[in-house]
């Protein structure tokens, strides 16, 4: 079966270098923000794979075209629905699957979304997208795209027995997602607000270590703290770039204390030069990589920090 698998555009390496290690799964071609590939057998290990939002068999052509239904034909038969917001191509797509196929159509528990897109025309598979495959979390307006958190978890290269740190946890997403790297992974969590420190708690299902409190004041003792991630606030959803100008460098001083000799820091934000001002500013930091991202209309750069040579 040949797949396309949307994921975030600037993580594309990220998803086809995870896919070469799956037995049953070949990379064909990687773009922008997907990758195509082909997969024997079993869709198992293709499930396990987090790095991607959506799974989706090519059509050919479009809606009333001769061969467009036939990658669909040894599937099913199935619940399915039709994503257009074109009625009357809606209803005839419909109809047409329902006679050709036997399928059944059902909008609300769907196995086959046949939708256009802006690559053609596609059939996502309910099992492989994101919804079925994360689980449900509980989250809050900003909490982090839960793809993006898997980007920023694999760009932190966490190992086992690792002390692990949000202090900008929110709802939990980013240490979900730090807690599946490896064995025996020690995910630390702080947020400014009570109610999302709950939330958190929730999400990880009672594991990992959290606090209310500021990120400018970590209740950790010194170099204690392997890696550190997070989704910084930048002003669209949460703080404001006044805020940012005291928030970076207080709370860039607390990661530069607390993470170990061979630390490393994953932080996200759309304030970037201000980001990296504050980083020039605070002594045993520096920035080692950046990767921009784009998903939702955002554009923020992930930075990647090590400590300086003492």
């Amino acid at each position: 079966m040949q797949l396309n698998l949307r994921c975030v555009e600037g993580a594309a390496d990220l998803l086809a270098a995870e896919l070469t290690h799956l037995p049953s799964v070949t990379v064909l071609r990687s773009g922008l923000a997907s990758v195509d590939c082909h997969v024997r057998g079993s869709l198992r290990e293709l499930s396990a794979c987090r790095l991607y939002s959506s799974a989706a068999i090519p059509l050919p052509g479009r809606p009333g075209d001769e061969n467009f239904l036939v990658p669909l034909q040894h599937l099913g038969p199935l619940a399915f629905r039709v994503g257009t917001d074109n009625a009357a191509v809606r209803r005839g797509l419909v109809a047409t699957v329902e006679e050709c196929l036997g399928w059944w159509n059902d909008p609300r528990s769907w196995a086959v979304n046949v939708t256009d897109s802006v690559h053609g025309w596609v059939a996502e598979l309910g099992e492989l997208h994101w919804t079925q495959r994360f689980g449900r979390l509980e989250r809050l307006p900003w909490a982090t795209n839960p793809v993006v958190a898997e980007v920023l978890v694999r760009l932190a290269k966490i190992r086992a027995g690792q002390r692990v740190l949000d202090p900008f946890c929110g709802s939990g997403t980013l240490l979900v997602a730090a807690s599946r790297q490896a064995h025996d992974v020690q995910v630390l969590g702080s947020d400014r607000t009570a109610e999302s420190v709950e939330l958190a708690r929730r999400n990880l299902g009672g594991t990992g270590q959290l606090t209310t409190g500021l990120a400018e004041n970590l209740q950790q003792p010194d170099r204690s703290v392997h890696r550190v991630i997070a989704n910084l606030p930048f002003g669209k959803r949460v703080g404001s770039h006044r805020d940012n100008q005291r928030l970076y460098p207080a709370a860039l001083g607390e990661i530069a204390r607390v993470l170990t000799n061979d630390g490393r820091a994953v932080l996200m934000t759309e304030d970037k030069r201000l980001l990296q001002e504050a980083v020039a500013g605070v002594r045993g930091l520096k920035i080692v990589r950046e990767r921009l991202l784009r998903y939702g209309g955002a554009t923020p750069t992930v930075y990647v920090l090590s400590r300086t040579r003492t």
